[in-house]
């Protein structure tokens, strides 16, 4: 069972009572009347039941709401990443001191968001430190502009949020990441990730076919069935046979392979980037995107917007060339190519 957990730096209490409604603001205002430090248990008690309600208030990923074509202005949502953070003390006046925060989308680079809030509502003092300079955070707010390039947003609450699965682990404050890495795959405990993949061993991976290495996969993790290719089909290749750790785990595989010989970015994933929104579409526990060369931190970026989804959130594993050639090679199902790799295709660099 997933748990969301939210820490506030920032929260404007008016706002996050609105979006929680009567009765859970009622019984979270009664939760912080009990504590013999009333201010600053309001935002927490508040915090905490915004985390509870935040699956079923529809508050979706501004990243995600962006690639499917959604946002509007008025509507909340909630992004997590970098941003900049600037004290705007030349605008002071009495009850509010305003912070200004802008970022270039980390799905887009085409996209900026910005915003201000009041550090007035900071829920500590010391929170001010956590939101200046350059800062991840979870912000959660209105879009107030939208013009296709700048998303304005007005924030109700800007803070840390955590995924957690166990409550043993909650205990502790051990909070669940979202990213798989090959490594704690069991089968492919032989690869040596510590290794960069050689170049002819790249050469070699672009000129395997993307069936070759799809079949290749199924037969490491032991999937007997392989479907064959169609336009229709949401993933390549379903299976519950990946193990982790020991721990049996349904997936679902996007594979792309030399037919697209350069690195990838959101726009190669399909129309409109519509392969990722069909691939998080299937009912798996591990969603895992390989490609045969370098993977852009914009398609890490949307997978992780994905896996985040607050009604299913999910895990996701990337594998780009690198990982897949030594994977292939410590299972011998790396064919050295008979000939050089073509000419109009871009030469991979292998990774440090």
């Amino acid at each position: 069972m997933v748990r969301i957990s939210l820490e506030p730096y920032f929260l404007h209490q008016e706002q996050v009572i609105g979006l929680l409604g009567t009765e859970r603001a009622t019984l979270a205002l009664e939760r912080a009347s009990r504590s013999i430090s009333l201010p600053v248990a309001t935002p927490h008690a508040l915090a905490t039941a915004l985390a509870e309600a935040l699956p079923a208030l529809g508050i979706g990923e501004l990243q995600k709401v962006l690639h499917e074509r959604t946002l509007h202005v008025g509507q909340v949502v909630g992004i997590e990443q970098a941003f900049y953070f600037r004290r705007a003390r030349e605008r002071d006046r009495t009850g509010d001191k305003p912070v200004d925060f802008h970022a270039t989308l980390n799905t887009d680079e085409n996209v900026t968001i910005s915003g201000t809030f009041n550090s007035s509502r900071l829920v500590v003092q010391s929170a001010a430190g956590n939101l200046s300079g350059r800062k991840p955070a979870y912000l959660i707010g209105t879009v107030t502009a939208w013009d296709g390039v700048n998303i304005e947003l007005r924030p109700a609450f800007a803070g840390v949020r955590s995924f957690i699965e166990d409550e043993e682990l909650a205990t502790y404050g051990i909070a669940s990441k979202r990213r798989v890495y090959p490594n704690e795959v069991d089968q492919f405990a032989g690869a040596d990730f510590r290794r960069p993949a050689n170049q002819n061993d790249l050469h070699a991976l672009l000129a395997t076919s993307e069936e070759a290495v799809k079949n290749a996969f199924a037969s490491i993790i032991g999937e007997p069935y392989v479907p064959k290719d169609w336009g229709g089909e949401k993933s390549d290749l379903y299976s519950s046979r990946l193990r982790i750790h020991g721990r049996q785990v349904s997936t679902a595989w996007l594979f792309k392979g030399p037919g697209f010989p350069r690195p990838m970015t959101v726009k190669a994933l399909g129309k409109n980037g519509d392969q990722i929104v069909r691939l998080f579409s299937e009912p798996a526990e591990l969603l895992v995107l390989q490609h045969c060369h370098e993977i852009t931190s914009a398609v890490v970026n949307m997978m992780e917007t994905y896996a985040h989804d607050l009604r299913n959130p999910r895990k996701y594993m990337i594998l780009d060339g690198s990982d897949t050639a030594r994977i292939l090679r410590s299972h011998g199902a790396l064919k050295r190519p008979e000939q050089s790799v073509p000419t109009n295709a871009q030469q991979p660099q292998a990774p440090t």
